[in-house]
């Protein structure tokens, strides 16, 4: 009984998982440069990873588009008060352009990031560079926001 117990704590222990509600601002470069905002949920599981789905726009007013990205990514982190992460992940990108060629887009993206929290609240900072499918919006965005934990 003893050894369930602690087998039992053990494997609860290591499967701490916390969720956050991060609000963001976005700057996106590519063929023109976009501003904008948006929610991420994440969870994290076993310290070291984390699943987090996220909803933006972003507003290109050289060309008159509005972009509404949708997506969802895999992370890996190193779980420290600062913790840094890289990550992988897929979107659709609903766009409402003044470009008749310009469709909505699915595509994927690299991040590079760092987050860093203080019991409930912190702040993240990343880079996201984007391959979108047949879209002159493929380039690098910059997102900084703050936080709360869970």
């Amino acid at each position: 009984m003893l050894i369930t117990l602690s087998a039992v704590h053990f494997i609860a222990s290591t499967l701490h998982a916390d969720t956050s509600l991060t609000a963001y601002g976005t700057y996106w470069e590519g063929d023109d440069t976009g501003k904008g905002g948006g929610l991420r949920l994440k969870k994290t599981f076993l310290g070291f990873g984390a699943i987090e789905g996220r909803g933006g726009y972003v507003e290109f007013s050289d060309t008159n588009t509005e972009m509404y990205p949708l997506d969802v990514s895999l992370n890996v982190r190193l779980p420290f008060f600062i913790s840094p992460y890289a990550g992988v992940g897929a979107g659709y990108y609903y766009i409402d352009s003044d470009l008749s060629a310009q469709d909505n887009v699915s595509g994927y993206f690299g991040q590079l990031g760092v987050e860093a929290t203080l019991i409930w609240f912190g702040a993240m900072v990343e880079v996201r560079f984007h391959d979108l499918e047949g879209s002159y919006l493929d380039g690098t965005s910059v997102n900084a926001g703050l936080l709360v934990k869970w």
